[in-house]
């Protein structure tokens, strides 16, 4: 068996085992490389690494022959929800592990082939059963994965452009007290497809634009009433589309600037309507939930510092908007909007590469006004943060 078959087929098992989730803008992730993490996922413009399959896949056409990325994110959230005039609640601990993998090829002067496997939503909150807002939710789990052929052409020297495919899978779980305990656990695979444009203005300036499409799911699987029984349940989940912008800028022979921009569709996530075969008179049915999220921007800025022809030294920021309401937010997602500050370097030798990254989150505390009819009481969020450390591992051959 070739190599490249063996590093692709260890790269499937190594995702399916290792799929994570984390504290998202709304429930998305960007933690695509460690490169990527460094430089506040300003990549869009520059695209030249495998990790382009993530950012922009039409910068593959920048990678002669063959190359492979792989590696880990490790992210760890926590927080703190305070009922107006009553107790303070911290999130439960846990470390969220999302892997990435990535394989290009040149298959003729015009002509790339990449594929990249990633994580591209996920969320994971998690208090304890009896905490005061129990009766919205005490967990969620998202968890998702995605396999991303895409083809890229070089149309001549100074364009290029690419086209993919999507299968992301995606489970979602959640748990609430309704008196009893009520758990449900359901997943789908749904399909989105991605155009992707690199052009080069100048020998120092690059843009890059990425777009990809929705992705339309029926989530189904099951609903359990501790002491009660359980029952078939489904439901329909739109994923947002995404515009990736970013403009990338050689300011001198060893400083690269890159700024950028992402605005997601989040308005698709209006609703969730969960389907039951038999609600046991417990439940309405469809139990919906009202979501009116809105459609927000992340503004990226990245700094590349070429010290030595082994050492990159990399700086970020980002600015995330949130795009849940206050009319709707709820504690499966408490969040609001976030900063993102990034540091990280690289270190290459003989066509290898090892990048590291490390990211401090921070989001805006928030008043969360009452909702009885949905679970929650008068609330605030504060302190809530998550630190991140992601770990690349990248070839060419």
């Amino acid at each position: 068996m070739k190599r490249p078959v063996l590093i692709l087929i260890s790269a499937i098992i190594m995702t399916a085992l290792g799929c994570g989730t984390a504290l998202g803008a709304g429930f998305a992730l960007y933690d695509w490389s460690a490169r990527g993490n460094a430089l506040g996922g300003a990549m869009t413009g520059r695209a030249d690494d495998p990790s382009a399959i993530a950012f922009n896949p039409a910068g593959i056409t920048q990678i002669p022959d063959s190359s492979m990325m792989a590696g880990l994110a490790f992210i760890m959230p926590g927080g703190t929800l305070t009922e107006i005039g009553g107790d303070s609640v911290g999130m439960i601990d846990h470390t969220f592990i999302p892997p990435h993998f990535y394989y290009t090829r040149q298959l003729s002067d015009r002509l790339w082939f990449g594929v990249g496997l990633m994580t591209r939503f996920g969320l994971g909150t998690d208090f304890p059963p009896d905490w005061y807002g129990r009766y919205n939710s005490y967990y969620a789990n998202i968890q998702s994965v995605s396999i991303n052929p895409n083809l890229a052409w070089k149309v001549n020297d100074r364009l290029s452009l690419s086209v993919g495919v999507e299968a992301l899978w995606f489970e979602y779980g959640a748990r609430r007290f309704i008196g009893t305990d009520f758990r449900l656990l359901g997943d789908d695979i749904g399909y989105g497809w991605n155009v992707g444009l690199h052009y080069k203005l100048d020998e120092a300036t690059r843009i890059g634009l990425h777009y990809r499409s929705q992705v339309k799911l029926t989530i189904s699987g099951t609903a359990d009433i501790q002491g009660v029984g359980s029952t078939d349940a489904w439901g329909d989940l739109t994923l947002p589309e995404m515009f990736l912008f970013g403009l990338s800028r050689q300011v001198t022979p060893k400083l690269n600037v890159e700024v950028g921009a992402v605005y997601t569709g989040w308005s698709s996530y209006d609703r969730l309507a969960i389907h039951f075969e038999n609600d046991f008179g417990m439940l309405p049915n469809p139990s919906t939930s009202v979501k009116n999220w809105k459609n927000v921007w992340r503004y990226q800025l990245g700094l590349e510092y070429r010290y030595s022809p082994e050492w990159t030294w990399r700086f970020g920021y980002t600015y995330d908007q949130e795009p849940s309401p206050d009319g709707a937010v709820d504690f499966q997602a408490p969040m609001s909007d976030r900063q993102l500050f990034s540091i990280g370097f690289g270190y290459t030798k003989n066509d290898r590469t090892w990048d590291l990254a490390y990211t401090y989150l921070l989001a805006d505390d928030r008043t969360i006004a009452g909702r009885p009819g949905d679970g929650i009481p008068d609330s605030r969020t504060s302190n809530m943060d998550a630190h991140i450390i992601v770990i690349s591992y990248s070839m060419r051959f």
